[in-house]
């Protein structure tokens, strides 16, 4: 058989579920609701929810209307709610057909496309090309800003899905091999940035689980990239990991790595890593629960899974890749889980937290959530400050008058407040930043020229 009809026969399955589902919800007479279901909404929420749609409704050339209502229904769905997704494309779609030159709604947009890429969906790949070319333009990703590649890297997914979809399976896989390579020379070009190597691992087991072609090769080199992950875990973006609003990205990332290792076949230290995830922290939240579970059932049949591909690509994150790293109370879906044992949700009784009420997802109150001239100033720094200061500074009115961090020019002319604050460990409470991104703040604020300070 030729080189090129090898390729072709390997791409059959590129962007879709490339593992055979071994779960019990494949039996016709065990109903979905035993590997899936949505989280329920408070009375409080639904109402918010309610009221954003219905002025969505009513200002359909609003974009402000549109956008709070996308962004509300969006992070309700990545909390876990995922009947909202349809509404929350809905009002998204609708606000870039207005503006598609609002950086913050196409990056959210764009990324939240990944919800369907990663489950095989490809019915929004051409719009996730679209939103994401209109964010980054004709930029060279060599060139790049960290989160712009970030971008970049599933801007090329939805070239890759959309490829499939249209018969061009070759074309498909050079794509495949263009990103692998860039990721490659980034990591490469930036070996202490630890959020490169998770962005890279995450492509290599998805890609090791839909494209039969080189799958242990892929499983390889997102083992390595996760194991400098997990080996220096405490450099990784405070962000990422923020007990509040991503309360399971250790629990995520680790069972992935897990199930790299028993692939690979390196069974002591699969074993290990599956013995700290049987292991629940706080705060105990539903997502960490089903994961303990199922790390406990691989080690009760621990020799079936050994050198089995079928784990690739690693559930949870395979079809639950937004939602796993952020549910609370929400139950991550098992439909994707390849298990010897059958696992049913009812099976794993629940003592899961709720999520802080004020921690919870919505639209902006009476401000936005996108820094008023955003461009004036560095991404890496807006996005510090949209990420950490936007819930007081933004939002609050006790604290937006002492300062008010919404809009860029406010944000150059208290530059060494900022900087004094956030360097000293004050801000935000009781957390801080991490030193890396301190510095970052630090970088800015000292090369501001003194004329801005003045505007």
């Amino acid at each position: 058989m030729t080189r090129a009809c090898v390729l072709a026969c390997a791409l059959v399955l590129l962007g879709c579920q490339g593992k055979v589902r071994g779960h019990p919800s494949d039996d016709a007479k065990r109903p979905d609701q035993h590997t899936r279901r949505d989280l329920d909404l408070s009375a409080d929420q639904e109402a918010l929810l309610a009221e954003l749609a219905a002025r969505a409704d009513a200002q359909p050339d609003n974009f402000e209307a549109l956008a709070q209502s996308g962004l509300a229904h969006m992070n309700f769905t990545l909390a876990g709610v995922l009947r909202l997704r349809d509404r929350a494309e809905q009002d998204l779609e609708a606000a870039f057909a207005l503006n598609p030159n609002d950086a913050e709604l196409n990056r959210s947009l764009g990324r939240f496309y990944n919800l369907r890429a990663v489950a095989g969906d490809d019915s929004k790949a051409q719009m996730q090309v679209r939103v994401y070319a209109a964010l980054l333009g004709d930029a060279d990703p060599r060139t790049m800003d960290d989160a712009s590649f970030v971008a970049y890297s599933f801007y090329m997914l939805g070239r890759i899905l959309s490829e499939k979809t249209n018969g061009n399976k070759l074309a498909a896989l050079r794509k495949v091999g263009q990103l692998e390579a860039q990721l490659a020379a980034r990591v490469q070009a930036q070996p202490d940035n630890i959020e490169l190597r998770a962005l890279a691992g995450n492509f290599a087991f998805f890609f090791a689980g839909n494209i039969p072609l080189e799958r242990e090769r892929r499983v390889l080199e997102a083992v390595a990239y996760f194991e400098v992950l997990r080996a220096r875990w405490s450099e990784l973006r405070a962000g990422a990991k923020d007990p509040t609003h991503c309360p399971n990205t250790w629990e995520n990332f680790m069972f992935e790595l897990a199930e790299g290792y028993m692939v690979l076949e390196r069974q002591s230290e699969a074993r290990e890593l599956y013995a700290e995830l049987a292991v629940i922290h706080e705060p105990r939240t539903r997502a960490k629960e089903l994961i303990a579970h199922v790390a406990s059932e691989r080690l009760r049949n621990f020799d079936a899974y050994v050198g089995e591909m079928r784990l690739m690509p690693p559930w949870p994150s395979d079809v639950s890749n937004c939602v796993v790293c952020h549910a609370w109370s929400s139950d991550v879906g098992l439909e994707s889980l390849y298990a010897v044992e059958e696992i049913r949700l009812s099976d794993v009784p629940s003592q899961a937290q709720y999520q802080p009420v004020a921690s919870l997802p919505g639209p902006p109150v009476g401000k936005p959530s996108v820094i008023a001239g955003r461009e004036r100033l560095p991404g890496d720094v807006a996005s510090l400050i949209e990420g950490n200061c936007a819930p007081c500074h933004f939002t609050r009115a006790d604290v937006t008058q002492l300062l008010d961090l919404s809009d860029a020019k406010e944000i150059e002319r208290n530059a060494a407040r900022i900087d004094a604050r956030v360097g000293a460990g004050e801000m935000p409470p009781k957390r801080g930043l991490e030193p890396d991104e301190r510095a970052v703040i630090r970088a800015w604020a000292v090369g501001l020229e003194p004329n801005t300070l003045q505007e």
